[in-house]
C-alpha cells in the first residue's frame, strides 16, 4: 500500500472511533434518586414540597413524590431539563420549575429536588450512602 492509501486508512479508523465515542456519551442512562425532603442552610429552613411531580423535560412520565418521598429518574445524556411541578393537598399545580443541570455538576447519585427548585443552594446533590 502507498503511504497515502494508509494515512487515509488511519484516518477513517480515527473518525469511527470518535464518533463511536460521542455517541456513547451522549446515549449513555444514568440513574438517579429524587428525593423531596426538608433542607436547611445557615440562612434558611426550606421545607419539603407536600407533593411534587418531577420529571425531565422530553422523557417518560413524571414520578410522583409526597413529602420524605425518595424515587428512582433514569436519566439520558449529559446535559438534563428537570420539569418539578410542586402540588397542594388537592394535587393542583402551585409552582412550576424548570432546572438545567450537567452530570459534571452531580456530586453523587441524589438529588434533593427542594434545594434544586430553590436556585441550586448547595448540597442539592450528594452520594448515595
Amino acid at each position: 500500500m502507498k503511504p497515502r492509501q494508509i494515512l487515509v486508512n488511519l484516518a477513517i479508523i480515527t473518525l469511527m472511533a470518535v464518533v463511536a465515542f460521542i455517541s456513547y456519551m451522549n446515549g449513555k442512562t444514568s440513574m438517579i434518586y429524587v428525593e423531596n425532603l426538608p433542607f436547611e442552610t445557615e440562612a434558611a429552613t426550606y421545607p419539603a414540597f407536600e407533593a411534587a411531580t418531577v420529571g425531565m423535560e422530553g422523557g417518560p412520565p413524571p414520578i410522583f413524590l409526597e413529602e420524605g418521598d425518595r424515587d428512582v429518574l433514569t436519566v439520558v445524556g449529559r446535559s438534563h431539563v428537570l420539569l418539578i411541578e410542586e402540588l397542594d393537598s388537592n394535587d393542583n399545580v402551585v409552582n412550576t420549575y424548570r432546572v438545567d443541570f450537567k452530570n459534571s455538576e452531580l456530586k453523587g447519585k441524589v438529588v434533593n429536588i427542594v434545594p434544586l427548585a430553590h436556585g441550586k443552594l448547595p448540597g442539592w446533590s450528594y452520594p448515595l450512602d
